[in-house]
């Protein structure tokens, strides 16, 4: 999941469960014209989001040791762990106290910040689970990557679910600014959604732009209706992240039962076709609860299809066979880079070419980052033996290894996507 959502979502839980107690606009005193916050609220908020954020402090690793292969040795590794979840909220808890007092806000108790970091945390490590990127959540214990496939990696479905809520709670905050803070954020969220209506297409997971108008009636309906009568003056902001946190919850729940129905429609199509299956896996594609892709990993390759729930009616099959060049395919399995890279793909393809100079390519891919339609695939309703190799484009996470004329390798490491 991405950090700014991973915010968003501690923001959330942070106004939900430990702001403190909220006087709505509705019942404020007389001469209060807003909505009245615990003295410790702001700090505990920004503690939970910080904390939900924190994880991803491991992307500097890359750049800093200059390692290409971070993303998949550093990346969702120690700061993700469940096991040192503990050390890090103790830490986090510790260098908040003075500067609370530095930035003069009211801080909650020691252990009281405490709790709330390790509440933050541990919805950064849940939500990545969530994920089919795969988290090391028992290192350094166990080095294994748990991936639960429930929702995809960006997911405007779920960031929206845990921002709406805290906007629309911000607009009746202040009676004499509703209008002007309601119409900017239906404006703003509007504009995203059709922001992500062209993000996606231009991204090959594209839906109609009528989704785009329908969300847009949404946002509108939640913001602007509980005006009528004053009803949202009345609400505390701790009301309407709790029901936000609720939804998010069920939406969650959600993704979980329709990838039990996309893994349950996978196996289902591996025995139809007789496959020697190795491993299978369903893994979500926006939107994340109708559009599933289902990889097979056999002997020969990997099959990929696509597929559409809650029906299970599949779009599209195609099949990546392994090149056969196993002199060429061991040697590159010698290296150390290669090694990280294998432990961390799931469903890697290899392919063999040759390039001008009688160099010789080796390509290793990973079909879970193959996107919708991968241009040099081909349908295979049936698999055969002697089916010929399909060379999917180059995708994000595609290693080479450059053999010269001599068979000795000179070069090797991603290749950029064309």
């Amino acid at each position: 999941m991405d950090t700014i959502t991973h915010g968003i979502v501690g923001a959330l839980a942070g106004k939900a469960l430990f702001a403190g107690r909220d006087v709505p606009a509705g019942f404020a005193k007389s001469g209060e014209s807003h909505a009245l916050s615990s003295p410790t609220a702001r700090a505990a908020i920004v503690a939970c989001a910080l904390g939900a954020m924190f994880p991803d402090i491991d992307i500097f690793a890359g750049p800093l040791e200059h390692n290409p292969l971070a993303i998949m040795e550093w990346h969702r590794n120690i700061t993700h762990s469940a096991v040192m979840l503990p050390l890090w909220a103790l830490l986090l808890a510790a260098v908040s106290i003075p500067l609370a007092r530095l930035l003069k806000w009211k801080s909650p108790p020691f252990l009281t910040l405490f709790a709330i970091y390790a509440a933050g945390i541990a919805t950064h490590i849940f939500l990545d689970l969530a994920t089919s990127f795969g988290t090391m959540v028992w290192s350094p214990l166990r080095y294994s990557r748990p991936a639960w496939d429930w929702v995809f990696i960006l997911d405007l479905t779920l960031t929206g679910v845990a921002l709406v809520p805290q906007l629309a709670a911000w607009c009746y905050r202040d009676p004499g600014r509703f209008w002007r803070r309601a119409i900017c954020v239906w404006a703003a969220l509007t504009f995203g959604a059709f922001g992500a209506y062209f993000f996606a297409s231009a991204a090959g997971y594209g839906f109609p732009i009528a989704v785009a108008t329908v969300v847009s009636a949404i946002f509108a309906v939640i913001i602007f209706l509980p005006s009528a009568q004053g009803a949202g003056f009345r609400w505390t902001r701790a009301s309407w992240c709790r029901a936000g946190l609720a939804v998010l919850c069920v939406y969650i729940g959600l993704a979980a039962a329709a990838h039990h129905k996309a893994f349950a429609d996978v196996e289902h199509f591996a025995a139809a076709q007789h496959l020697q299956v190795e491993s299978l896996a369903a893994l979500p594609l926006p939107p994340t609860l109708t559009h599933w892709v289902g990889l097979v990993n056999t002997p020969e390759g990997v099959w990929r299809a696509t597929l559409h729930e809650p029906g299970g009616a599949f779009e599209s099959t195609q099949f990546y066979a392994d090149a056969q060049s196993r002199n060429l395919i061991e040697q590159v399995r010698k290296l150390h880079d290669v090694q990280v890279y294998l432990w961390f793909a799931r469903y890697p393809v290899w392919h063999v070419r040759q390039q001008e100079g009688q160099q010789t390519v080796v390509e290793i891919s990973d079909v879970r980052f193959f996107r919708e339609h991968v241009p040099d695939g081909a349908a295979a309703p049936q698999p055969a033996k002697g089916v010929p190799g399909i060379r999917p484009r180059p995708a994000g996470f595609t290693f080479e290894v450059i053999f010269d004329s001599g068979g000795r390798i000179i070069s090797h490491g991603f290749r950029e996507p064309e």
